[in-house]
């Protein structure tokens, strides 16, 4: 099948992951695809990651960075990855390598216009604080949106470009993940899930259980709970596993 991918990567105080990262999905995509890009979206970082991503890009013409001048967001970064990808799918994927990238061969078949593919953890490599929060996390989510997917917050998500200018995506942090599901489902979008073995993170560290973190994700779903799905007409439910 001739398909064109978009790998958006925010990154934000990488540099000792960065590099092995695009290597390491430029390496699979190449198996795989003929046409592809990595779009790095680099957060300000106060390390090297800046430094790296653009030698990485001089390198390499399939990748792409973007700097944002501060801070502003998992979400933002994500956001700003989407609308400025040039191909037809677009792919959003954490920096710390989440699963083997070698993995993502199994998602091109599933790809459709009118599909979303989402990925789903097999496997544990939490301590017990941040797996306490996971499932607290995705519970509430599936309380208050019903969105009926195994594992909202993992990274791996596939849609096609002409899906996403029809979402209205608002959050900046890490609320985003819930925020995209929940809109694919308002537009009744078909949503597939596909497993993948949950890899151990060897660099950086991972901020999600911070309290001011939390209270920012609380805050974003509140919001937008009360301005954007209580009172929302929403489609029949359509989706599947594989």
């Amino acid at each position: 099948m001739n398909r064109s991918l978009s790998v958006v990567l925010p990154m934000y105080n990488e540099e000792a992951g960065a590099a092995s990262a695009v290597e390491s999905i430029c390496g699979s995509l190449e198996k795989i695809l003929d046409d592809f890009e990595i779009l790095v979206v680099e957060s300000g970082s106060t390390d090297r990651t800046a430094e790296i991503a653009d030698s990485l890009a001089v390198e390499n013409p399939r990748v792409r960075v973007i700097h944002q001048i501060n801070r502003e967001g998992l979400g933002s970064a994500i956001r700003l990855g989407f609308a400025n990808a040039r191909k037809e799918y677009i792919l959003y994927l954490d920096a710390d390598e989440p699963f083997e990238v070698s993995e993502i061969a199994k998602v091109i078949p599933l790809l459709n216009p009118d599909r979303a593919v989402i990925g789903y953890r097999i496997g544990e490599r939490e301590n017990l604080k941040r797996k306490v929060f996971s499932r607290v996390y995705n519970a509430l989510v599936q309380i208050l949106f019903g969105l009926g997917v195994r594992d909202v917050n993992f990274s791996m998500k596939v849609i096609h470009r002409d899906m996403l200018k029809r979402l209205r995506l608002r959050a900046d942090g890490c609320f985003y993940d819930a925020e995209l599901v929940a809109e694919l489902r308002k537009a009744g979008v078909e949503i597939v899930e596909t497993g993948f073995e949950y890899t151990h993170r060897t660099t950086g560290i991972s901020s999600l259980d911070r309290v001011s973190v939390i209270v920012d994700i609380l805050r974003e779903m509140t919001g937008y709970f009360l301005g954007r799905w209580l009172f929302s007409k929403r489609p029949r439910r359509a989706g599947g596993s594989s």
